[in-house]
């Protein structure tokens, strides 16, 4: 049973966060990201990756007032949510909540073989050991079959009799294969094998690479049409790393749509773990294996991190791209001949200048600008990719968001 006090704390927040999803800004928001990923023109979308931050933005957010501790994660997520809406930029806020259906899994991880991984907590990286080390290792990993265990979990129905009137709750029934590590093709083989060592690898033991990545991609593929013959696919489910899909030609997400087709879906890959390879090695060992994956889908998002200077003739060819990645490390004015007619361009500068210990307002504006220029006349994505830190001035992000908007109004058409 819930409290009363509970219950009314939950309501008040979802009945703000419905207000918000509902506001006219929030709809004029929608159909800039609309006309932007449909190739009208307009000007440059911006929109701020915080997703590193989590620990300096909490710690401004309300302190939790629940009781019951089953409701705490969701009451955070509801001031996260409220919270964001001060960063001022064109982030899309969508009017459901969504709870995970209990999927099989395997309990090994998602490959069926456990990780070996160590931490810097100074630096907050890590290092992958090598697990997979010769080709008899292979036998250990295990594919994993889409099968819904609980369609209704308990959550899902507490949070209906709360505010279910208020905010839709939807219970994602999605593949179990995540996007990092499984979908994508490109981290599991650096986590798996050790990144040093799969460079070696793909020299010393080419073999061993090629069937670790043809298993992989038969699995996900395989998991993927499961899901999408049991119906368990939503439009919800579009991935457009962290900004909107809509677009004329693919269905709005909307909740519960359960028997949603894989060509009715956005999907997002990358390539980081094969950034240091030539186009080449890139097409052998891991873009041939992502074609058939990027095939199912309506759209494809490509690009996280890495640069993709030098294989923009392979990406060029999927002919399905929706959205190509200008990393922190490329050179932005590359990209407007062969993609700058077709598909958005996601030019994600650096974050060096606001993660130093003093933020340079001036050097930030230099900065978007002039990738904004060698980008004009373009659909453009100015995306604040993941800063470390802002040295706890929060403040910094919505600064950010404002004078990136500035400078996108300068090249507006």
């Amino acid at each position: 049973m819930i409290s009363d006090k509970d219950r009314s704390i939950l309501r008040a927040l979802a009945e703000q966060y419905r207000a918000l999803c509902d506001s006219d800004a929030n709809l004029n928001t929608i159909a800039m990201w609309r006309a932007l990923n449909s190739m009208k023109k307009c000007r440059p979308m911006v929109y701020c990756n915080c997703g590193l931050l989590g620990g300096e933005i909490a710690a401004h957010l309300p302190e939790s007032r629940v009781e019951a501790e089953e409701f705490r994660n969701v009451e955070r997520w509801l001031h996260r949510m409220l919270w964001e809406q001060t960063i001022g930029d064109e982030r899309v806020f969508y009017p459901w909540y969504t709870v995970r259906a209990e999927m099989f899994a395997q309990p090994e991880g998602t490959w069926g073989v456990p990780l070996d991984k160590v931490h810097d907590p100074s630096s907050r990286g890590w290092r992958n050991l090598p697990v997979l080390k010769r080709m008899e290792d292979l036998t250990r990993l295990k594919a994993t079959e889409h099968r819904v265990i609980d369609a209704n979990p308990p959550m899902a129905g507490k949070l209906r009799d709360i505010f279910g009137d208020i905010l839709p709750i939807y219970v994602s029934r999605s593949t179990v294969y995540p996007i990092w590590g499984g979908t994508d093709l490109s981290e599991a083989p650096g986590a798996l094998f050790g990144m040093e060592e799969l460079m070696c690898a793909l020299y010393t033991d080419p073999d061993m690479v090629h069937k670790f990545m043809a298993f992989t991609r038969d699995s996900v593929l395989a998991n993927l049409k499961q899901g999408e013959a049991a119906g368990d696919w939503s439009t919800a489910d579009h991935q457009n790393y962290g900004v909107p899909s809509y677009c004329r030609n693919l269905p709005d997400p909307e909740p519960n749509t359960h028997g949603a087709q894989l060509k009715d879906l956005c999907f997002f890959t990358h390539a980081q773990e094969f950034e240091a390879v030539s186009p080449q090695q890139f097409e052998e060992f891991l873009f041939s294996y992502q074609v058939p994956i990027m095939e199912l889908f309506g759209k494809v998002n490509y690009g996280c991190c890495e640069t993709l200077d030098t294989k923009r003739d392979l990406i060029r060819k999927i002919p399905n791209l929706g959205k190509i990645l200008s990393g922190p490390r490329s050179d932005p004015a590359l990209y407007p001949e062969g993609f700058g007619a077709d598909c958005v361009i996601s030019w994600r500068p650096i974050a060096n200048i606001i993660a130093m210990p003093s933020f340079d307002e001036e050097a930030q504006r230099r900065q978007l600008r002039e990738g904004l220029e060698k980008t004009k006349g373009c659909q453009v994505e100015v995306h604040m990719h993941e800063p470390m830190t802002v040295y706890n001035d929060i403040s910094r992000i919505s600064r950010w968001a404002e004078i990136a908007r500035q400078e996108a109004e300068k090249v507006a058409p």
